[in-house]
């Protein structure tokens, strides 16, 4: 049996993130995410059992290092204003953290989640009840409008996800250059955008 190198965990895992971002979870070969990784394919079920626990982690991944940040910030003594503001930040600098990510969900959720279960629904939750707890403690302070808490989630979530993924057509395609407005733009640039465009939404005198 081959001896699992010390770096094989994280090479499979970046690997397999770069492949499903690519072709999808069917498309996605074992081969090709060993060959990436640089390791016989043994250590793919070594490490993670399967494809799909290996798919599965990516997204956990994820899902644990921005469902950590946004509870913190859902829980710390701030005004509610700031709060959105850095979980809006949360959420996108884990995104830009994880380009692989966007692609992915995106597919995902198109196909109707056929490959995330109970528990990684549980920590995609859990990032909404944060936003929805900032959310209530804006309206309890008379800062923010009665604003369905999940639809303003829905609203803010989908164009983080688009803005990496438009990002990546547009670093990776030559074709994409005569597009309109094609030059990819910056992350902190966006992360005020939307920080705006959300609070202007939410602003009790709309």
């Amino acid at each position: 049996m081959q001896r699992a190198r010390p770096d094989s965990h994280a090479a499979l895992f970046h690997a397999a993130a770069l492949e499903f971002a690519d072709r999808g979870f069917e498309a996605a070969r074992v081969d090709r995410i060993a060959a990436g990784a640089r390791v016989n394919k043994a250590m793919l079920y070594y490490h993670f059992g399967s494809k799909l626990a290996l798919y599965v982690e990516v997204l956990r991944d994820m899902f644990r290092a921005v469902g950590a940040r946004v509870r913190a910030i859902a829980d710390a003594p701030d005004p509610a204003e700031a709060k959105l503001d850095a979980w809006i930040r949360a959420m996108v600098e884990e995104a830009a953290a994880r380009p692989w990510f966007p692609p992915i969900m995106l597919r995902e959720v198109a196909s109707g989640a056929p490959h995330i279960d109970d528990e990684t629904f549980g920590m995609m939750n859990g990032v909404y009840l944060a936003v929805r707890d900032v959310i209530a403690q804006g309206q309890r302070d008379g800062v923010f409008r009665d604003a369905d808490p999940l639809l303003t989630y829905l609203t803010i979530l989908p164009s983080i996800l688009i803005f990496f993924a438009r990002q990546r057509v547009v670093s990776q395609h030559k074709r994409a250059s005569g597009l309109a407005a094609a030059a990819p733009r910056q992350t902190d640039e966006f992360i005020r955008h939307v920080q705006t465009s959300a609070r202007a939404m939410l602003r009790r005198d709309r």
